[in-house]
């Protein structure tokens, strides 16, 4: 921190309080080469409670899933729902299908995902669908198993996602066509000898020409997972390497499946087929719409404000990014996440918030070349907040501190009873927080932390963004 940081500071708020609240979160034993952007506004009267630097753009991580859940919720309504279509072309005569299975992808990212209750895994579908097909008197499928693709063209993942995240479970890509959260589990033999190989034990589920060379080593006792995995999409092959800690069971790490809906047909024409439905052709996917004669199932995901919930709340990035697609507005873009990306910051200016200093690069934040800054966090919460139908849409898609979500365990010692929703990110030597604090004075405050580059340990810093956060009222009373 500077030197006139600080007498800036203290010219503000004054000498003493002030200068320790804001020393804890920059003082220099862990940001002397850092930065940081924050802001705390009173909501309802625009009054600014605390302030520094808060126009400095920096890495903004998963606190970006605001823009895209909430410009998502404004654009595609609460009860939005995803449907995914499967049918056939051609025609149905002599208990013959004489097309091909057309599997119609909308882009729904929730397709068996375990985040949900009540949601049909891939088997479940696959079953319903032998059904339908049964009751139909269907025994051949004279044609191919088709998904449609077309719509979402172009790029699966952002261009700026680090390669040593794509082929993790957080770098999963979107597509049209997704399930299970795009992820798999690759469960390691656990040895006691630090340094040796391990094994790899299974792949769950069993992805048919997906090899996995593995470099992964047993590290010291306590070393936890660093174990990586290094794949791109459409990759046959992948790369695992790094340590997993000591053991005599199996370890598990989660990957990001890297061709979903190709998985996905497959699954479908092996399970008709090991039915008794005789399928002539093969498995295809294509980018250019096909024609559907008649529905034979359809796939429903859950409304989009649980989809935010969960996207917020367990920070999803898979979700997030086929938020951001969803705003796109045009029928037949080169790119859907372009598009996505474009709209969602002309959406954004369109609301009235100054974006000369956001960088979009992606929905999520997992990209580090995401930046923004303080002010235009709270801009956009309080433009949220000043549409009540929008804000209480919103304000439920952010985990309560201490009792939900990603912050579950910030802010047990709460002398004053705040009420914190917010969104957390983190990503390498970063931390930011964003949100809403309700007080027991029934004040309303905004607030976002952006914290960079610092130099001591994520936990010390975490803790003290928290005790930061719980004496925001003793400022108010100075």
């Amino acid at each position: 921190m500077s030197k006139i940081s600080l007498i800036i500071i203290l010219f503000f708020y004054g000498p003493g309080f002030s200068q320790n609240l804001v020393e804890s979160l920059i003082d220099n034993d862990c940001m002397e080469h850092g930065s940081a952007s924050i802001l705390v506004k009173n909501i309802k009267t625009g009054e600014i409670v605390l302030e520094f630097d808060a126009d400095r753009s920096l890495p903004t991580a998963s606190i970006q899933k605001i823009l895209s859940t909430a410009s998502a919720l404004k654009v595609k309504g609460k009860n939005y729902r995803y449907k995914t279509v499967i049918g056939y072309s051609g025609l149905f005569s002599d208990q013959t299908i004489r097309g091909d299975l057309v599997i119609k992808g909308s882009g729904d990212p929730t397709i068996g995902s375990d985040h949900f209750d009540n949601i049909p895994d891939l088997e479940e579908i696959a079953f319903q669908l032998l059904k339908t097909l049964r009751e139909k008197g269907v025994h051949t499928i004279d044609g191919n198993i088709l998904v449609d693709e077309s719509a979402l063209s172009g790029q699966k993942t952002p261009s700026g996602w680090p390669w040593a995240d794509l082929g993790n479970y957080y770098g999963a890509g979107h597509w049209a066509i997704n399930f299970n959260n795009n992820e798999y589990q690759l469960k390691f033999v656990q040895n006691s000898n630090t340094g040796e190989l391990t094994t790899i034990h299974s792949i769950i589920p069993s992805i048919d020409g997906f090899s996995i060379k593995n470099e992964v080593r047993t590290g010291p006792v306590g070393s936890g997972d660093r174990a990586y995995i290094y794949a791109g999409p459409y990759s046959n092959n992948a790369v695992v390497r790094g340590t997993i800690p000591p053991g005599n069971g199996l370890f598990t790490i989660r990957g990001s499946i890297t061709n979903p809906p190709s998985y996905f047909a497959t699954f479908l024409g092996d399970y008709l087929k090991s039915n008794g439905i005789r399928i002539t052709g093969n498995t295809g996917i294509r980018d250019i719409p096909i024609p559907i004669s008649e529905e034979l199932y359809n796939i429903y995901s859950p409304q989009l404000s649980e989809i935010a919930r969960i996207t917020n709340f367990e920070s999803v990035n898979l979700f997030a990014e086929a938020l951001m697609k969803l705003t796109c507005n045009s029928t037949t873009p080169p790119s859907s996440f372009e598009c996505g990306r474009d709209f969602m910051k002309e959406f954004w200016e369109d609301q009235g918030v100054g974006m000369s200093g956001a960088f979009i690069v992606d929905g999520s934040g997992l990209s580090p070349r995401n930046t923004s800054s303080a002010r235009t966090f709270n801009d956009i919460l309080q433009i949220i907040y000043n549409d009540t139908s929008w804000f209480e849409t919103f304000s439920v898609t952010l985990p309560e501190m201490g009792k939900e979500g990603t912050l579950k365990y910030m802010m047990k010692n709460n002398p004053h009873k705040l009420k914190v929703l917010a969104k957390s990110g983190y990503i390498g030597r970063q931390r930011s927080y964003a949100g809403y604090i309700f007080t027991q004075s029934k004040q309303i405050l905004s607030f976002c932390i952006i914290l960079d580059n610092y130099s001591c340990s994520s936990g010390v810093v975490r803790n003290r963004i928290e005790k930061f956060l719980t004496r925001i009222p003793e400022v108010m009373k100075k």
